[in-house]
């Protein structure tokens, strides 16, 4: 048996409770989940707007111990460290033949699906999130969501890299490919925001602004790199980032909410040739807004970023390595360190803007 958080519901609490974990299947291996951070997505799929469907297993930012692997693995070994990967790219399809493994189709339809089920309670099959399930202190993944890394690295730390550190990093790296001396907004300021902000520093931006509704937040920004902050609820945010650019606007305003109107501000704060990055979710059904004289007039531009358009192999150990030399922040990442049944109270504690990052800890 293990114990998990399982969504019955949309809009309802989790219950964390004992499942049955079926055993790995060819291409599969067994984890024993160490931590596993609380990602506002989590948040997004209890609220319906990433509808992934009851029952299931939430979790997708986490890092373990593999315990056991299923026929044909041979890229990991039990007592191996591996941080989870939220995308598994099959390998075949058009995106990953074209290197853009991010984006594989097979992997994105599985996210929406819950994908397969791994667990089950009395007799009902249980999803596991994104393919990964890190609210379980033992989980079955495909082999190609389990990341080898050096066993050196604290799990409670490397389970960030699976989502919040590699998406906002990603969208300012790979995404955007901020270059130095260029202009970056970044509206929202919660984890992935911070590792936006990180990421634009780490490129070498000339001016990073901050823009949130939570002091705490844009003071924690200051800490990741950001040059300048804009209280939204005190100012129009797009105008004051105008301002602080001398009237241009900037080269990279960055979304990392998901809400239509401050993707509209983030459009309005660009400079003529500047682009909008949108890293936050909106809800399904949702609509995006914006005056369509300055896209071809100026040259303007909206681009989605996934998972930091990131090839996971590759990327995840890069960012894990300048942790280890201090060149990135993550244990500033972490607001609390929780157990799993605290769950529903860390995302309380995020509704209010009191973390940036709860870490459940399982070992």
């Amino acid at each position: 048996m293990v114990k998990g958080a399982v969504m019955y519901n949309f809009n309802e609490p989790l219950r964390v409770e004992s499942l049955t974990l079926k055993p790995p299947r060819e291409g599969e291996v067994v984890v024993k989940v160490a931590a596993s951070g609380v990602c506002h997505s989590d948040l997004s799929v209890m609220q319906a707007k990433i509808p992934i469907p009851p029952p299931c297993v939430l979790g997708h930012e986490g890092a373990g111990i593999v315990e056991e692997v299923g026929k044909g693995v041979t890229t990991v070994k039990p007592g191996d460290h591996v941080v989870l990967a939220w995308v598994q790219p099959c390998g075949v399809c058009h995106y990953c033949v074209a290197g853009r493994v991010h984006l594989c189709e097979a992997s994105s339809q599985a996210v929406m699906l819950g994908d397969e089920v791994v667990f089950e309670k009395d007799g009902v099959g249980i999803g596991r999130m994104a393919g990964v399930a890190s609210f379980a202190d033992h989980t079955v993944v495909r082999a190609s969501a389990a990341i080898k890394i050096p066993k050196d690295v604290p799990l409670d730390r490397a389970c960030l890299v699976g989502c919040g550190v590699m998406t906002g990093v990603g969208a300012a790296i790979n995404t955007a490919k901020v270059a130095p001396g260029d202009t970056v907004a970044v509206f929202g300021c919660g984890g992935v925001g911070l590792n936006v902000i990180q990421g634009a520093a780490l490129c070498g931006a000339s001016r990073i602004i901050a823009v949130d509704l939570v002091p705490s937040k844009l003071k924690m920004a200051a800490e990741f790199g950001a040059t300048d902050a804009v209280n939204g609820k005190e100012v129009d945010p797009a105008m004051a980032v105008r301002e602080l650019t001398g009237g241009l606007g900037v080269d990279y305003a960055f979304e990392v909410i998901g809400a239509p109107a401050v993707i509209a501000q983030a459009f309005t704060a660009l400079k003529r040739g500047g682009k909008v990055v949108v890293v936050g979710v909106p809800a399904m059904g949702q609509d995006i807004i914006i005056p369509g004289f300055p896209l071809p007039l100026e040259e303007k531009g909206i681009v989605g970023s996934l998972y930091g358009s990131a090839n996971l192999q590759r990327d995840m150990l890069k960012l894990i390595d300048l942790y280890m030399r201090k060149r990135l922040k993550i244990d500033e990442l972490v607001s609390r360190t929780i157990a799993l049944d605290d769950v529903n109270d860390a995302f309380d504690a995020m509704v209010n803007g009191e973390v940036a990052r709860s870490v459940i800890r399982f070992l």
